[in-house]
């Protein structure tokens, strides 16, 4: 290569889960359609949603003029030979999320590119978004994730965007009934980074947000993709444990803006189901990933339950 030879842009590879949910995911993909970074691929993976997503999705691209490949999970190891800057996976079955953009991941990983970024289908984004995140990713190359602010529809930053790796007291006065005894408790506020940082320059931190992360290929090769142990909930906390382990850092560029409306897709769901597939990943992720035994994970999980009624009698009866 000759000397002052220009760098060709890194290939982003950008992964969006659907299910159920076509509406979300087409405007999702519309706001990426303006975003200025020059060199992206886009998956779309329709989990096995049985209501024609993929079909939906489509139309909305061709009235676009946006040309795709479609192809069934069967066929995806075709991905690396097709040659549309969007493809369209179909997933034989709902194996979760991490599972469901697993697919998306290979198909980039397939395709060569550099960084891989997990965007959930009910966000969009800025024009610029992608840009800081993939300049901050290449001058820090320890960093194995890198992601955004995010903000909610009236631009209020979600705290779950930039999160301590939670510890003991937190899972007892942080997540557990206890906050509601204590509200704004210090393990609360140093989990969320509160009176610490205003989002206001990029900052190492240990969890990004699950709703956009980009992740180094790199690292992906280096320690597997997204658990699939899990159906939903806690895939960025254990993809911080996978890549702290293997010695890669993650960190937060608040110049790069996401808007996320916020668990669309779950709020399709029944409630029941969700909470017990929150009782599982955190079940899996305490006892695989922090080495909890089986009477700390059962007293953590007693934590999540309604306060007895003792504590809330003493609570209401407070001047």
């Amino acid at each position: 290569m000759s000397v002052g030879a220009v760098q060709p842009v890194p290939l982003v590879g950008i992964v969006v889960l659907n299910y159920r949910n076509w509406a979300d995911t087409s405007a999702c993909l519309q706001s990426l359609a303006a975003a200025t970074y020059p060199r992206t691929f886009v998956a779309v993976v329709d989990n096995d949603s049985q209501n024609d997503s993929l079909g939906h999705i489509g139309a909305g691209l061709a009235q676009r003029r946006a040309a795709c490949d479609v192809v069934a999970e069967k066929d995806l190891e075709t991905a690396g030979r097709l040659r549309e800057r969007i493809l369209l996976v179909q997933a034989a079955g709902n194996r979760g999320y991490a599972a469901g953009n697993n697919l998306g991941i290979r198909a980039a990983l397939a395709r060569g590119c550099e960084y891989v970024l997990v965007l959930n289908n009910d966000t969009e984004v800025a024009p610029g978004f992608l840009e800081p995140l993939v300049e901050h990713a290449a001058a820090h190359p320890r960093l194995g994730a890198v992601g955004p602010k995010i903000v909610d529809p009236a631009g209020r930053v979600e705290r779950a965007c930039a999160r301590r790796r939670p510890d003991l007291l937190y899972y007892f006065f942080g997540d557990g009934f206890l906050r509601r005894l204590f509200p704004g408790n210090r393990w609360r506020r140093r989990h969320f980074y509160e009176g610490e940082y205003a989002y206001d320059r990029p900052r190492e931190v240990d969890v990004l947000s699950g709703s956009c992360m980009l992740v180094r290929a790199a690292a992906f090769r280096e320690i597997g993709l997204l658990d699939e142990n899990t159906f939903l909930y806690l895939e960025e906390f254990i993809l911080h444990e996978k890549l702290r382990a293997a010695g890669w850092g993650q960190a937060i560029v608040p110049a790069s803006v996401v808007v996320h409306k916020g668990g669309q897709s779950a709020k399709k769901a029944v409630p029941a189901r969700i909470r017990q597939a929150k009782r599982e990943s955190r079940r899996y992720y305490l006892s695989r990933y922090r080495h909890c035994g089986k009477f700390l994970v059962w007293l953590i999980d007693g934590m999540r339950c309604r306060p007895p009624a003792w504590l809330r009698r003493s609570r209401d009866s407070r001047p």
